[in-house]
């Protein structure tokens, strides 16, 4: 039973959907709250309510904030994504229903919202308790969603015929899932970039002047370390990966800079610390062409 805790758990590291997620939960534990009146508590028989509501909803925000955005920026080797278990999911989720815990607490002394008995201590576990869940289980379904596409994606390949035989194709490309199971192959000229996406990175990719894009389970750092020996790829980002071959311009100002790729159909960021690497790198290319 034990054995099963080091089991390997996605860990979503997503920064665009964590935040939309924060906020969803702040927003969802605000209107939960007043309008369900949960664990038989009147959030609405003094002016000190909407104080403590409103507060509990910030704060719920700010350590979600800090927890899944912050602390794995700072300490990268222990929010390994390749390396997350469920026992550590357990440890963590635990140690974010404490931090709610004592900060719910700290509020309802500081609103005079509740006395600290027994049974208003438990309300107040509970009440922490709750943008914890809401948190989880939106994250849980955008994995699962991620899941979905990327079986429907390749059932679809397969009932269709869009991938040819691995016989017939010159691919010089070739990674692996996490699973061990799935493959994935192309010709490294007709990558165009890789992004992380959680547990999970895009792969955009042409094919006979189209553009492709698969959600493949693997890690960002898996890739890094995979095409680190190929000189025409560099991160311009901390989750992009970009084939500078397939670079059309270089853009920007003070706000930010971009890269862009034909037919990519979007913009990729690029992080100041990598401005100057980037123009020198495309400066070079062009005078070797």
């Amino acid at each position: 039973m034990f054995e099963n805790l080091n089991q390997s758990y996605p860990f979503n590291n997503n920064f665009k959907h964590n935040v939309k997620t924060i906020g969803l939960v702040a927003m969802g534990f605000v209107l939960l709250v007043l309008y369900f009146q949960p664990f038989g508590i009147n959030f609405l028989k003094s002016e000190h309510d909407g104080y403590f509501v409103l507060g509990a909803g910030f704060m719920s925000a700010g350590t979600l904030f800090a927890n899944t955005l912050i602390l794995p920026g700072i300490m990268p080797k222990v929010f390994d994504s390749s390396k997350w278990t469920i026992r550590k999911e357990m440890v963590w989720n635990v140690w974010l229903f404490s931090n709610l815990f004592v900060i719910f607490s700290f509020m309802a002394w500081f609103v005079k919202q509740i006395e600290f008995t027994d049974l208003p201590i438990f309300r107040t576990g509970a009440l922490a308790l709750l943008p914890l869940v809401l948190f989880n289980l939106i994250s849980y379904n955008h994995s699962l969603k991620d899941k979905m596409v990327n079986v429907l994606d390749n059932s679809r390949k397969h009932w269709f015929g869009e991938e040819k035989p691995e016989t017939v194709l010159n691919h010089d490309l070739k990674l692996s899932a996490e699973n061990g199971k799935d493959f994935f192959s192309a010709r490294i000229d007709d990558i165009l970039v890789f992004h992380s996406s959680g547990n999970y990175i895009e792969i955009f990719w042409m094919d006979n002047q189209t553009r492709r894009k698969k959600l493949f389970r693997q890690t960002f750092a898996f890739v890094e370390q995979y095409m680190k020996d190929k000189p025409d790829f560099k991160k311009c980002h901390r989750c992009w990966l970009v084939n500078l071959k397939k670079i059309e311009t270089l853009s920007g100002n003070s706000k930010g800079y971009f890269v862009e790729m034909n037919k990519l159909g979007f913009k990729i960021p690029i992080s100041r610390n990598y401005i100057s690497t980037f123009r020198d790198l495309l400066t070079r290319l062009n005078e070797g062409q």
